[in-house]
Formats: C-alpha cells, structure tokens, sequence
C-alpha cells in the first residue's frame, strides 16, 4: 500500500509518518475534511500522504477519480484533487472537465492521457479497490495514520492527534 507506484504522494520523501487517505469527490466528509489534511501536510515537514482514489458513489465518481489519476500525469494531481474536493454541487462530466481545466490541467491531454492510459488507470483502481477491501473498510473517508486506521472524517484536532500517535508509536520493529 505504501509502495504502490501509482498513487499521488506528496509530503517528505523522508517522512516519519505516512497518511495514506481514501476518498471519493462526491463524498460530503471527504470534501468537508480534506482542508484538515492539507493544512496538516502544508504545516508539517514530516509527513507525507498517500492519496487512494475510491470512487465508491457511482460513475461520476469513477470518472473524476480517473480525471485526477490521469492530470498526475502532468503533475497536476494535487491541485485537481483539491479543485475536485472544494467543488459543492453536482459534478457533471462538463463540470469535471472545467474544475481540471481551472485547476491547471491541459484539457486536450488530460483526454489523451485518459484513453492513453486508461489500463493503467484502471490497474491503479483495481489495486486502490483491493486495498480498501483488505483494510475492511466500508466507505470513505478512511485514513491509515502510521499503523492507525481511522475511518470517518478527521477535523484539524482529531488529525493532529492521530499523527502524534503515530509518531508515539515510532517506527515498525525489525
């Protein structure tokens, strides 16, 4: 889960503790509490966050999930994945395309890297869908802080918290 080559990271490479985050655009708490996450990566300098697409809700949110995925492609993940999250309303395939395009994402190479790339991204799903099951989880959000699993929203204390926690606990044994 930590090595998958395919999921969008950001934070320290060196990083002392890991949030690997599961979620889905159409999700009111993932939207609700995803600017906890990013405050959180922006203040600390070790940490690092592993992004899971899951898009659990339905087609749209396959595709925005798969509109993400392939802007990674042009090093545009993070700010499409924070213009995806902060959108309210309906997403539409239009509206999907426009937040990717505002968000800095070429759209005439988002929709080559989509069809390019689409087994890829396909792959990546399959693995992220994989790991959610694994992890037992039941929707989203769900984070795993260090050996932690959280499942539900994390607001800037209970986030704080589980990082601390994690740190407590230091790294695995040998």
């Amino acid at each position: 889960m930590l090595t998958d080559p395919g999921s969008p990271r950001e934070g320290s490479p060196g990083a002392d503790v890991t949030i690997v985050v599961f979620t889905d655009y159409q999700c009111a708490i993932c939207k609700a509490t995803d600017p906890a996450l990013s405050r959180r990566l922006g203040a600390d300098p070790n940490l690092a966050v592993i992004y899971k697409d899951w898009p659990i809700r339905g087609p749209l949110s396959d595709l925005a999930a798969r509109t993400a995925l392939a802007a990674d492609r042009q090093g545009r993940y993070r700010p499409v994945h924070d213009a995806l999250m902060a959108a309210r309303g309906a997403l539409t395939p239009a509206r999907i395309a426009a937040i990717a395009a505002a968000a800095g994402a070429d759209p005439a190479r988002l929709v080559d890297d989509q069809r390019i790339h689409a087994r890829a991204i396909d792959a990546q799903l399959g693995r992220h869908r994989l790991q959610a099951f694994s992890l037992g989880l039941k929707g989203t959000p769900a984070y795993l802080v260090g050996p932690y699993l959280v499942e539900g929203g994390l607001d800037d204390r209970r986030l704080a918290h589980a990082v601390r926690r994690a740190r407590d606990t230091g790294p695995p044994r040998p």
